[in-house]
């Protein structure tokens, strides 16, 4: 975003050298309205339209719950391999939620999902169960999903071993990415629960900041996904999508701010049952492809 600003400005300057000074006034216009989104205050109303509200409500108890852990991506040097920073929040919400779960006597599982970004690194599933287990999640409550690299694969891969079944179902992930990921859940047939595990927070003052302009191309990121996606439902290019008439619905909980994997895994608590296929269903198209997001 901070790159596009110095071009378009770079550009008007062009263009007043070049005595065109009524275009130059006009493409004005666009550079002086990312610099003014980057100001604190205008930052801040957009990252509060495009995060859910904090919130505490504490949920209702079920009998099943499946806790769905989004990769966040990892950071790996020349000896070990750790969740990012927005993994790790994630990771915090997630085995709190297990906790409280385990409490109220409920039956909890920890879904993670998320492959390796390339061939020779570990996967996000890997890393982040490790990271679980030391948190307090047993073992044995924790599946993992690791050939997704985007979102929508995330999606696609977990609503597969979740297997449509009649439990409650919540989705762990930062609170700017929540909303696209549970278009996409649903668009598998999982109506998830939202648990947002950070809220972001523009810069302090009043001055534009590199920072907020960083905010921005992130919210800008996440609209253009719903867009894409909205767009390739209509041209039909998006996989089938999965009924939910199996699916008991929930609503958004809003937050305040290694044993090897089965060969066909499933949440535990949920029966190892295929889901219904669509009813006139068309072949599989290709997917919009999401790139993992903070």
């Amino acid at each position: 975003m901070l790159a596009l600003t110095l071009f378009l400005l770079l550009l008007c300057a062009v263009l007043v050298r070049k005595q065109h000074v009524r275009s130059a006034a006009a493409l004005a216009l666009a550079p002086l309205a990312i610099l003014a989104s980057a100001s604190p205050p205008i930052t801040q109303w957009l990252l509060d339209l495009a995060q859910d509200a904090p919130s505490s409500i504490a949920p209702a108890p079920h009998p099943r719950t499946a806790i769905v852990v989004l990769g966040a991506g990892i950071d790996q040097d020349a000896h070990s391999s750790r969740p990012s920073l927005a993994g790790n929040s994630r990771l915090m919400a997630a085995a709190q939620r297990y906790l409280a779960c385990e409490r109220n006597g409920e039956t909890c599982a920890v879904l993670v999902s998320g492959g390796a970004t390339t061939p020779d690194n570990a996967t996000e599933a890997d890393v982040y169960a490790r990271e679980l287990i030391a948190l307090g999640v047993p073992a044995g409550h924790i599946v993992r999903e690791q050939a997704s690299v985007n979102t929508w694969q995330n999606a696609r891969n977990s609503s597969r071993i979740i297997q449509h079944d009649s439990l409650r179902v919540v989705l762990v992930t930062s609170g700017l990415h929540l909303k696209r990921s549970l278009i996409y859940f649903r668009h598998f047939g999982v109506v998830a629960e939202g648990l947002p595990s950070d809220r972001l927070r523009a810069a302090a003052g009043w001055l534009p900041s590199a920072y907020n302009l960083l905010l921005i191309e992130v919210m800008v990121h996440e609209y253009i996904g719903v867009l894409r996606y909205r767009v390739y439902n209509g041209m039909g290019w998006n996989e089938e999508s999965i009924r939910q008439d199996s699916v008991t619905p929930a609503t958004t909980i809003r937050a305040l701010p290694h044993s090897p994997r089965p060969a066909s895994p499933s949440v535990p608590g949920a029966h190892n049952r295929a889901p219904p296929p669509a009813a006139n269903a068309a072949p599989a198209r290709a997917s919009p492809r999401s790139p993992p997001t903070a």
